[in-house]
């Protein structure tokens, strides 16, 4: 099969809009039920051309499973990264509640469909879980910063991820507007009380 030709600066690849077309039937109507018919159908090709750019559906699966750990990944790249100036936490947090925003979907799809990505796993997404786990012992392990800090920013993940991850599927018809303002100012009232001892950090 010819390679199909390459997409124009700014548009997504083939492959990311199969995976988004897939992102959104499977949270929809369940891994289970969707069949690769399905999904080549409504990218208007045949299902010839869609192995073209998955072998399977559980390769599908498994590449949307991983778009999870990317931004997960990402996320705590940032938060490494913020480490050496905590009163620039209250910022990254936001950002981070805006990253979530904007994947609610992804994250609606991982529950939903979690005893297939399950399946998956003893293959496939450990060394990625590992590392996540692994960059936020790290944050929260640095002694170089208040024990209050490092607390109120452990909660206030807590916070972020009770929002998008445990409530997830509750708050699924809660608009993001409203669900972003009630979210951030758990985070604001939990982050507030440190914020002196935030701006008096200065390290060398």
């Amino acid at each position: 099969m010819p390679r199909p030709p390459a997409p124009v600066a700014g548009e997504k690849s083939t492959r990311e809009r199969i995976l988004d077309v897939a992102l959104e039937l499977f949270t929809h109507a369940g891994y289970e039920a969707v069949s690769l018919r399905e999904i080549a159908e409504r990218m208007n090709f045949t299902k010839a051309a869609l192995y073209y750019h998955f072998s399977s559906k559980d390769d599908i699966l498994l590449a949307l499973h991983l778009r999870l750990h990317d931004l997960g990944r990402a996320g705590f790249e940032d938060l490494e990264a913020d480490l050496a100036s905590p009163d620039r936490w209250p910022g990254m947090l936001d950002l981070i509640v805006g990253t979530l925003l904007a994947n609610r979907t992804l994250f609606l799809f991982h529950m939903r469909n979690h005893t297939a990505i399950q399946r998956l796993q003893p293959h496939h997404g450990n060394d990625e879980h590992a590392d996540l786990q692994e960059r936020f012992q790290r944050v929260l392990a640095d002694e170089n910063i208040p024990l209050e800090l490092r607390v109120r920013l452990a909660c206030a993940l807590g916070a972020i991820a009770g929002g998008f991850v445990l409530g997830g599927e509750v708050f699924a018809g809660v608009s993001d507007d409203d669900l972003g303002r009630l979210v951030r100012t758990a985070v604001g009232d939990l982050m507030a009380p440190a914020a002196d001892t935030a701006a008096s950090i200065r390290r060398p």
